[in-house]
Protein backbone atom coordinates (compact mmCIF):
# COMPACT_ATOMS: atom_id res chain seq x y z
CA UNK A 1 0.00 0.00 0.00
CA UNK A 2 2.83 2.44 1.20
CA UNK A 3 4.80 1.52 -2.39
CA UNK A 4 1.18 2.24 -4.11
CA UNK A 5 0.69 5.82 -2.73
CA UNK A 6 4.46 6.55 -2.82
CA UNK A 7 3.80 6.04 -7.14
CA UNK A 8 0.91 7.65 -6.92
CA UNK A 9 2.21 10.95 -5.00
CA UNK A 10 5.50 10.48 -6.84
CA UNK A 11 6.45 10.72 -3.47
CA UNK A 12 10.70 10.17 -2.88
CA UNK A 13 11.74 9.49 0.95
CA UNK A 14 15.42 10.32 2.08
CA UNK A 15 15.61 7.40 4.62
CA UNK A 16 14.98 5.10 1.65
CA UNK A 17 18.10 3.26 0.75
CA UNK A 18 19.42 3.73 -2.52
CA UNK A 19 20.22 0.26 -3.44
CA UNK A 20 24.02 0.46 -3.01
CA UNK A 21 25.58 -1.84 -0.63
CA UNK A 22 27.47 0.28 2.01
CA UNK A 23 30.59 -1.81 3.93
CA UNK A 24 31.65 0.01 7.11
CA UNK A 25 34.79 0.12 7.33
CA UNK A 26 35.20 -1.02 11.09
CA UNK A 27 32.97 -4.05 10.13
CA UNK A 28 35.97 -6.37 10.93
CA UNK A 29 36.06 -9.41 13.25
CA UNK A 30 32.38 -9.42 13.72
CA UNK A 31 30.76 -12.50 15.02
CA UNK A 32 28.71 -14.74 12.67
CA UNK A 33 25.56 -12.62 14.03
CA UNK A 34 27.38 -9.06 13.87
CA UNK A 35 27.95 -9.94 9.93
CA UNK A 36 24.66 -10.73 9.65
CA UNK A 37 23.04 -7.48 11.55
CA UNK A 38 25.96 -5.48 9.15
CA UNK A 39 24.84 -6.94 6.29
CA UNK A 40 21.30 -6.14 6.06
CA UNK A 41 21.72 -2.81 7.73
CA UNK A 42 24.68 -2.39 4.57
CA UNK A 43 22.20 -3.30 1.89
CA UNK A 44 19.03 -1.95 2.96
CA UNK A 45 19.39 1.16 5.35
CA UNK A 46 22.97 3.07 3.84
CA UNK A 47 21.17 6.44 4.13
CA UNK A 48 20.85 5.91 7.73
CA UNK A 49 24.35 5.34 8.56
CA UNK A 50 25.76 7.16 11.23
CA UNK A 51 22.52 8.47 12.31
CA UNK A 52 20.43 5.16 13.18
CA UNK A 53 23.40 2.75 12.96
CA UNK A 54 27.24 2.70 12.86
CA UNK A 55 29.74 -0.26 13.32
CA UNK A 56 31.78 1.25 16.07
CA UNK A 57 33.97 -0.02 19.37
CA UNK A 58 34.00 0.12 23.08
CA UNK A 59 34.40 -1.59 26.28
CA UNK A 60 31.85 -2.62 28.46
CA UNK A 61 32.43 -1.34 32.17
CA UNK A 62 31.73 -3.63 34.87
CA UNK A 63 28.47 -5.57 35.06
CA UNK A 64 24.97 -5.18 34.43
CA UNK A 65 22.86 -2.64 35.92
CA UNK A 66 19.91 -4.26 37.44
CA UNK A 67 17.41 -2.92 39.96
CA UNK A 68 16.24 -4.11 42.40
CA UNK A 69 19.49 -5.90 43.33
CA UNK A 70 19.44 -8.90 46.05
CA UNK A 71 16.09 -9.76 46.29
CA UNK A 72 16.18 -12.61 43.65
CA UNK A 73 15.96 -15.23 46.68
CA UNK A 74 13.03 -13.50 48.70
CA UNK A 75 9.52 -12.89 48.18
CA UNK A 76 10.10 -8.97 50.13
CA UNK A 77 10.47 -5.61 49.56
CA UNK A 78 13.87 -4.44 48.77
CA UNK A 79 15.09 -3.17 52.28
CA UNK A 80 14.84 0.88 51.93
CA UNK A 81 17.69 2.31 50.11
CA UNK A 82 18.74 -0.56 48.58
CA UNK A 83 18.75 0.69 44.72
CA UNK A 84 20.16 4.39 46.24
CA UNK A 85 23.31 3.39 43.69
CA UNK A 86 21.85 3.94 40.83
CA UNK A 87 20.53 7.17 40.50
CA UNK A 88 23.99 8.25 42.39
CA UNK A 89 25.70 6.16 39.41
CA UNK A 90 23.99 8.23 36.67
CA UNK A 91 25.47 11.53 38.41
CA UNK A 92 28.75 9.83 38.74
CA UNK A 93 28.51 9.36 34.49
CA UNK A 94 27.24 12.95 33.94
CA UNK A 95 29.69 14.25 36.61
CA UNK A 96 32.70 13.52 34.07
CA UNK A 97 31.65 15.79 31.14
CA UNK A 98 34.31 18.19 30.51
CA UNK A 99 32.49 20.00 27.60
CA UNK A 100 29.36 17.72 26.30
CA UNK A 101 26.96 15.38 27.93
CA UNK A 102 23.27 14.38 26.02
CA UNK A 103 20.72 12.72 28.19
CA UNK A 104 17.88 11.49 26.97
CA UNK A 105 14.75 9.54 29.02
CA UNK A 106 11.07 8.69 28.51
CA UNK A 107 10.99 11.71 31.32
CA UNK A 108 12.51 13.78 33.41
CA UNK A 109 14.17 12.95 36.66
CA UNK A 110 12.02 13.02 39.81
CA UNK A 111 12.90 12.17 43.83
CA UNK A 112 16.54 10.74 43.91
CA UNK A 113 17.27 10.83 40.65
CA UNK A 114 16.43 14.61 40.50
CA UNK A 115 18.33 15.11 43.63
CA UNK A 116 21.14 13.74 41.63
CA UNK A 117 21.17 15.23 38.85
CA UNK A 118 21.31 18.74 40.55
CA UNK A 119 24.45 17.62 42.30
CA UNK A 120 26.08 16.37 38.94
CA UNK A 121 25.24 20.12 37.46
CA UNK A 122 26.99 21.44 40.50
CA UNK A 123 29.91 19.64 39.19
CA UNK A 124 29.43 20.75 36.41
CA UNK A 125 28.92 24.49 37.10
CA UNK A 126 32.17 24.62 39.14
CA UNK A 127 34.18 23.02 36.44
CA UNK A 128 33.12 25.52 33.73
CA UNK A 129 34.21 28.43 35.02
CA UNK A 130 37.40 27.69 34.31
CA UNK A 131 36.70 25.97 30.91
CA UNK A 132 37.99 27.15 27.64
CA UNK A 133 34.67 27.40 26.57
CA UNK A 134 30.96 26.69 27.93
CA UNK A 135 30.13 22.90 28.85
CA UNK A 136 27.10 21.93 26.39
CA UNK A 137 24.14 19.85 28.54
CA UNK A 138 20.95 18.67 26.28
CA UNK A 139 18.16 16.71 28.12
CA UNK A 140 15.62 15.23 25.92
CA UNK A 141 12.27 13.80 26.78
CA UNK A 142 9.42 12.04 25.64
CA UNK A 143 5.97 14.51 25.26
CA UNK A 144 3.51 11.71 25.87
CA UNK A 145 -0.12 12.60 24.53
CA UNK A 146 -1.80 13.70 27.33
CA UNK A 147 1.31 14.21 29.60
CA UNK A 148 3.26 17.14 28.36
CA UNK A 149 7.01 17.86 29.79
CA UNK A 150 6.98 20.88 31.70
CA UNK A 151 10.39 21.94 30.27
CA UNK A 152 10.54 25.32 32.26
CA UNK A 153 9.44 23.62 35.39
CA UNK A 154 12.19 20.82 34.65
CA UNK A 155 14.82 23.70 34.15
CA UNK A 156 14.02 25.57 36.76
CA UNK A 157 14.38 22.47 39.45
CA UNK A 158 17.54 21.59 37.93
CA UNK A 159 19.06 24.95 37.99
CA UNK A 160 18.10 26.50 40.94
CA UNK A 161 21.08 26.77 43.25
CA UNK A 162 23.63 27.02 40.19
CA UNK A 163 25.81 29.90 40.73
CA UNK A 164 24.83 32.57 38.23
CA UNK A 165 28.75 33.03 36.79
CA UNK A 166 29.31 29.38 35.43
CA UNK A 167 29.84 28.39 31.26
CA UNK A 168 27.23 25.94 31.50
CA UNK A 169 24.20 26.37 29.02
CA UNK A 170 22.00 23.65 29.40
CA UNK A 171 19.18 22.79 27.15
CA UNK A 172 15.95 20.66 28.11
CA UNK A 173 13.61 19.66 25.18
CA UNK A 174 10.20 16.99 24.80
CA UNK A 175 8.58 15.88 21.82
CA UNK A 176 5.72 14.13 20.25
CA UNK A 177 4.89 13.68 16.56
CA UNK A 178 1.48 11.60 16.62
CA UNK A 179 2.07 8.44 18.77
CA UNK A 180 5.98 8.61 19.03
CA UNK A 181 7.76 10.44 21.13
CA UNK A 182 11.59 9.85 22.64
CA UNK A 183 12.13 6.58 24.68
CA UNK A 184 15.40 6.37 24.52
CA UNK A 185 17.36 5.90 27.35
CA UNK A 186 21.05 7.30 27.15
CA UNK A 187 23.81 9.70 29.09
CA UNK A 188 26.87 10.03 26.43
CA UNK A 189 29.46 12.23 27.76
CA UNK A 190 32.41 13.80 25.65
CA UNK A 191 32.09 11.13 23.06
CA UNK A 192 33.68 8.36 25.68
CA UNK A 193 31.30 7.62 28.45
CA UNK A 194 27.90 6.26 27.50
CA UNK A 195 25.14 4.22 29.96
CA UNK A 196 22.29 3.17 27.92
CA UNK A 197 19.02 0.38 28.59
CA UNK A 198 15.55 0.55 29.81
CA UNK A 199 15.75 2.29 33.62
CA UNK A 200 13.66 5.34 33.36
CA UNK A 201 14.32 8.14 36.21
CA UNK A 202 11.52 7.57 38.36
CA UNK A 203 11.95 7.40 42.29
CA UNK A 204 8.12 5.62 42.96
CA UNK A 205 8.95 3.18 39.76
CA UNK A 206 12.21 2.56 40.61
CA UNK A 207 13.69 3.42 43.99
CA UNK A 208 10.19 2.45 46.40
CA UNK A 209 7.86 -0.37 47.24
CA UNK A 210 7.44 -2.95 45.00
CA UNK A 211 10.06 -1.62 42.23
CA UNK A 212 9.72 -2.40 38.73
CA UNK A 213 12.73 -4.97 37.65
CA UNK A 214 15.05 -3.10 34.78
CA UNK A 215 18.45 -3.37 33.21
CA UNK A 216 20.85 -1.06 32.03
CA UNK A 217 24.85 -1.01 31.11
CA UNK A 218 27.89 1.23 30.83
CA UNK A 219 30.16 1.59 27.97
CA UNK A 220 33.27 3.51 27.28
CA UNK A 221 35.02 4.16 24.13
CA UNK A 222 33.93 5.61 20.43
CA UNK A 223 30.35 3.93 20.69
CA UNK A 224 29.71 6.74 23.17
CA UNK A 225 29.26 9.19 19.75
CA UNK A 226 26.79 7.52 18.44
CA UNK A 227 24.71 8.59 21.03
CA UNK A 228 25.24 12.28 20.74
CA UNK A 229 24.50 11.74 16.98
CA UNK A 230 21.40 10.09 17.99
CA UNK A 231 20.13 13.07 20.00
CA UNK A 232 21.31 14.86 16.77
CA UNK A 233 18.08 14.23 14.90
CA UNK A 234 15.37 14.89 17.62
CA UNK A 235 16.73 18.53 18.49
CA UNK A 236 16.77 19.25 14.94
CA UNK A 237 13.08 18.01 14.83
CA UNK A 238 12.30 19.92 18.04
CA UNK A 239 14.17 23.13 16.08
CA UNK A 240 12.21 22.85 13.03
CA UNK A 241 8.87 22.54 14.62
CA UNK A 242 9.42 25.04 17.28
CA UNK A 243 10.20 27.88 14.62
CA UNK A 244 7.15 27.34 12.58
CA UNK A 245 3.97 30.20 13.39
CA UNK A 246 2.22 27.24 15.08
CA UNK A 247 5.47 26.59 17.06
CA UNK A 248 5.52 30.22 18.17
CA UNK A 249 1.82 29.98 19.58
CA UNK A 250 2.95 26.91 21.35
CA UNK A 251 6.07 28.24 22.24
CA UNK A 252 4.39 31.21 24.45
CA UNK A 253 1.92 29.01 25.58
CA UNK A 254 2.60 26.90 29.36
CA UNK A 255 5.13 23.96 28.87
CA UNK A 256 2.44 22.10 31.25
CA UNK A 257 -0.81 22.78 29.37
CA UNK A 258 -2.23 19.62 27.32
CA UNK A 259 -3.17 20.56 23.72
CA UNK A 260 -4.40 18.54 21.11
CA UNK A 261 -1.95 18.85 18.62
CA UNK A 262 -0.84 16.08 16.48
CA UNK A 263 2.98 17.58 16.75
CA UNK A 264 4.22 19.24 20.38
CA UNK A 265 7.48 20.06 20.59
CA UNK A 266 8.90 22.26 23.80
CA UNK A 267 12.07 23.21 24.73
CA UNK A 268 13.55 25.46 27.46
CA UNK A 269 17.24 26.75 28.29
CA UNK A 270 19.46 28.20 30.72
CA UNK A 271 20.90 30.50 31.54
CA UNK A 272 17.80 32.70 29.58
CA UNK A 273 19.91 35.85 28.83
CA UNK A 274 22.89 34.92 26.27
CA UNK A 275 22.11 31.37 25.64
CA UNK A 276 20.50 30.16 22.00
CA UNK A 277 16.72 29.22 22.30
CA UNK A 278 18.15 25.89 20.81
CA UNK A 279 21.34 23.75 21.34
CA UNK A 280 23.96 23.04 18.86
CA UNK A 281 24.25 20.13 17.12
CA UNK A 282 26.79 17.63 18.57
CA UNK A 283 29.92 17.14 15.97
CA UNK A 284 33.47 15.56 17.17
CA UNK A 285 35.30 18.99 17.14
CA UNK A 286 33.85 20.38 20.50
CA UNK A 287 34.91 17.41 22.57
CA UNK A 288 38.14 16.94 20.50
CA UNK A 289 40.51 18.53 23.84
CA UNK A 290 38.88 16.86 26.13
CA UNK A 291 41.07 15.15 28.10
CA UNK A 292 38.73 12.26 28.07
CA UNK A 293 40.20 11.61 24.53
CA UNK A 294 42.98 9.89 25.56
CA UNK A 295 41.18 7.08 27.10
CA UNK A 296 40.28 6.09 23.65
CA UNK A 297 44.08 5.62 22.69
CA UNK A 298 44.02 2.31 24.35
CA UNK A 299 41.76 -0.08 21.98
CA UNK A 300 43.54 -3.27 23.39
CA UNK A 301 40.31 -4.37 25.42
CA UNK A 302 37.82 -2.93 22.91
CA UNK A 303 35.56 -4.92 21.12
CA UNK A 304 33.27 -3.89 17.53
CA UNK A 305 30.03 -3.12 18.77
CA UNK A 306 27.49 -1.97 16.53
CA UNK A 307 25.46 0.50 17.64
CA UNK A 308 21.33 0.92 16.45
CA UNK A 309 18.50 3.38 17.53
CA UNK A 310 15.16 3.97 16.42
CA UNK A 311 13.68 7.18 15.15
CA UNK A 312 10.15 6.37 15.07
CA UNK A 313 7.89 8.74 13.03
CA UNK A 314 10.99 11.47 12.89
CA UNK A 315 11.46 9.33 9.84
CA UNK A 316 8.95 7.81 7.24
CA UNK A 317 9.56 4.11 7.06
CA UNK A 318 13.44 3.44 7.88
CA UNK A 319 13.61 1.08 10.87
CA UNK A 320 16.90 -0.53 11.09
CA UNK A 321 16.43 -1.64 14.47
CA UNK A 322 13.83 -3.90 13.69
CA UNK A 323 15.39 -5.08 10.93
CA UNK A 324 18.66 -5.80 12.82
CA UNK A 325 16.76 -7.76 15.45
CA UNK A 326 15.16 -10.27 13.41
CA UNK A 327 18.98 -10.64 11.56
CA UNK A 328 19.50 -11.47 15.10
CA UNK A 329 17.78 -13.92 15.25
CA UNK A 330 17.63 -15.51 11.63
CA UNK A 331 21.09 -16.03 12.50
CA UNK A 332 21.11 -18.12 15.75
CA UNK A 333 22.77 -21.04 15.11
CA UNK A 334 21.55 -23.17 18.44
CA UNK A 335 19.33 -20.66 20.55
CA UNK A 336 18.54 -17.46 21.09
CA UNK A 337 17.96 -15.29 24.65
CA UNK A 338 14.94 -12.26 24.41
CA UNK A 339 14.42 -10.19 27.14
CA UNK A 340 12.13 -7.31 26.62
CA UNK A 341 9.30 -5.78 28.10
CA UNK A 342 6.73 -7.00 25.70
CA UNK A 343 7.60 -9.31 23.11
CA UNK A 344 4.61 -8.35 20.11
CA UNK A 345 4.03 -4.82 20.89
CA UNK A 346 1.20 -2.90 18.05
CA UNK A 347 3.20 -1.85 15.43
CA UNK A 348 2.78 0.09 12.00
CA UNK A 349 4.78 -0.18 9.59
CA UNK A 350 5.71 -3.93 9.89
CA UNK A 351 9.02 -4.20 8.98
CA UNK A 352 9.94 -5.92 5.16
CA UNK A 353 11.74 -9.21 6.42
CA UNK A 354 10.29 -11.54 8.90
CA UNK A 355 11.37 -13.57 11.51
CA UNK A 356 12.89 -17.54 10.00
CA UNK A 357 12.83 -19.19 13.40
Amino acid sequence: MNSFVDTLLCRKHDDESSGDELFDKDAVNLSHVGEAVHDVLGRHHNRSHHSQWNVTSGKIIGSVHDTPRKVWDTAANPEKDNDDWFPEKLANIISRTEAWCDIMSLGPPDGKFLTAFQGALQTLAERSKTAAKPIVVRMLFGNIAGMPVNCGGVIKALTKDLPTDAKLHIWVGAWRKGFSWNHAKIIAVDGVYLHTGGHNLWDAHYLAENPVHDLSFELEGRVARDGHRFANQQWQFIESKQTTCIGCVVDAMPDYLPLVLRTRVTVSEWPKDGVPDFPPQFTKSYIANTLHQSRLADKSTDVPLISIGRQGSLVFRSRPSDDAILAMINSSQRSFVWSSKIWAPCAFPVPKRHCQV
